[in-house]
């Protein structure tokens, strides 16, 4: 009952957070009013009580690893393939000298052992797609910026974890095994793509088997199609992690598989695809936000357990240290490397660098110490630096992202705008339908859903429609196929509309492009109720 409470509850605050985000705070991402959320509820005795203890485990498991494997499945393994050696670049060359500089930069400066600073350095590695879209929100991130930052982030984080596996190695044993640790990144990573692409492509290819047997156009095919597809990231990761391969690389090399299965399946069956399309956005919503929500409820409770003496100003100037080499070595390497095309400018670079987020996988590798012989004062001084890295990753790129970033169309003024055509489209719709001959009893209802599409229908008007539908008899069929006809010309009229209006105001495709969405959705949803 417990585990029922503790996850209903964080599903219920991301969902307020979300709600808090649409109503009163448009212009803030919705990622820091979760982290806000969560530091607030870890404040609150009562409701603190309510969350389990972390598990890295587990949140790499059943978090981390599903929104990696969605994120793969909207990357194009053409686009991948293509910039193989950027990547290694970015997730190997690039993290190994992040680590170097970060490891050596803290043994001079502060007096660490080496092990105990490299330990620290391997940790501070993995960047955080999901974080930096916050630290964007509102703002134009330049393609070519985004495209590299994007693919660092779905594999870096298997980079980040050897190291750290070799730096507490060393830190257990005294001694510096560099062979082996090679040796385990090219078992843990080939074996993580192969176990991943081989997984993936079998289940694909059992889906389209399932697709195209005579059963494929039944009701009942598509729920274990899609159970399959949504235990797919859990079942690869868990699998990859019991033979010691990496999960994480497995899950990401198993959503390329699947993106180039969409691109190529998605009128087999439109209905599963745009089932699992829709489900799959509302999961990365939801652990988007269970990452942040879980980010301000650790760091409270971290800091909370924190005694301010020396050792927490020494933590503090750790984790500034970390922050600084991560971004030095990631300005210098995206400014001159030779694997990343086209020319950059200094701008260029300082964007990239400071686009490297850290989140809730740095956390999470911080916390998977805690099961180790790690000392508990060299634990409590990895977790201090690790949030005050993480803390400044986001801040410092918030602030400067604002003063060199052009300006994006604000969400709001997006909502605004696609509000406003809406009502015109409607208006037009209905002007359209004034022209032709409707039974008054259809042409009533028409008008009443068409203003429920606009949001101009009132509680009173809602309920004198349930009142009237209560007593209202079954249509005939010939009747109901001719209501039918007039919602689909109705639509018609809608689709022409937006058409034009989308040719006119192209600044705001992506929210015309949803409004069209909207209206095939409401095609779809009378269709289906007129053939029940």
């Amino acid at each position: 009952m417990q585990v029922v409470i503790f996850i209903g509850f964080i599903v219920f605050a991301v969902a307020f957070a979300t709600i808090i985000q649409q109503r009163f705070l448009k212009r803030i991402s919705v990622n820091y009013i979760a982290m806000a959320i969560g530091a607030a509820i870890a404040l609150v005795p009562q409701t603190n009580s309510l969350i389990e203890s972390f598990s890295s485990e587990l949140f790499m498991g059943l978090i981390v690893a599903p929104l990696l494997f969605f994120e793969g499945q909207r990357t194009r393994l053409y686009n991948v393939l293509r910039s193989w050696r950027a990547i290694v670049g970015l997730t190997v060359i690039m993290i190994i000298l992040a680590t170097i500089t970060a490891g050596f930069g803290i043994y001079f400066s502060m007096g660490l052992s080496l092990p105990l600073a490299f330990i620290l350095a391997a940790i501070s590695t993995p960047t955080d797609a999901t974080a930096t879209e916050s630290v964007t929100h509102g703002l134009k991130l330049p393609k070519k910026i985004a495209f590299y930052l994007k693919d660092e982030s779905l594999f870096n984080d298997a980079s980040g974890i050897i190291l750290l596996n070799m730096a507490v190695d060393w830190y257990l044993h005294q001694e510096l095994r560099i062979g082996q640790a090679i040796g385990n990144f090219l078992y843990s990573a080939g074996g993580g793509i192969f176990l991943g692409a081989l997984v993936a492509t079998l289940l694909v290819f059992l889906r389209q088997e399932s697709f195209r047997s005579k059963y494929h156009l039944s009701a009942g095919v598509a729920m274990p199609v899609e159970v399959i597809f949504f235990l797919t990231p859990l079942i690869i990761y868990f699998l990859a992690e019991e033979i010691h391969v990496s999960g994480i690389i497995a899950v990401v090399a198993a959503g390329l598989i699947h993106n180039v299965e969409s691109e190529r399946s998605r009128l087999t069956n439109a209905f599963i695809f745009y089932n699992s399309n829709q489900l799959s956005q509302l999961l990365i919503d939801i652990l988007n936000g269970i990452v942040f929500l879980l980010l301000g409820i650790i760091i409270v409770r971290s800091m909370r357990e924190d005694i301010f003496n020396q050792q927490t100003i020494d933590a503090i100037l750790i984790g500034i240290i970390l922050y600084l080499a991560n971004l030095l070595i990631r300005y210098f390497y995206y400014r001159f490397s030779p694997s990343i095309k086209g020319k950059t400018s200094n701008k260029e670079a300082l964007i990239f660098s400071l686009g490297g987020i850290h989140g809730a996988v740095t956390f999470a590798l911080a916390y998977t110490l805690y099961d180790l012989r790690i000392n508990v004062a060299d634990f409590h001084l990895i977790l201090v630096s690790e949030i005050t890295l993480i803390l400044l990753s986001m801040i410092v790129p918030t602030i400067v992202f604002h003063m060199i970033l052009d300006k994006d169309i604000p969400d709001f003024d997006q909502r605004k705008e696609v509000d406003r055509v809406r009502v015109a489209m409607i208006e037009y719709a209905m002007d359209q339908m004034k022209k032709i001959y409707l039974p008054k009893k259809i042409r009533k209802q028409l008008e009443f859903d068409l203003r429920a599409q606009m949001n101009q229908t009132s509680m009173v008007d809602f309920a004198r429609e349930i009142k009237y539908t209560i007593k209202q008899k079954e249509l005939p069929d010939d009747q109901k196929e001719f209501r039918a006809e007039v919602y689909r010309y109705a639509f018609r009229q809608e689709r022409d509309y937006l058409g034009k209006i989308a040719q006119q105001e192209r600044e705001y495709r992506r929210g015309f492009l949803a409004l069209y969405r909207q209206i095939l959705m409401s095609e779809v949803v009378f269709l289906d109720d007129e053939n029940d």
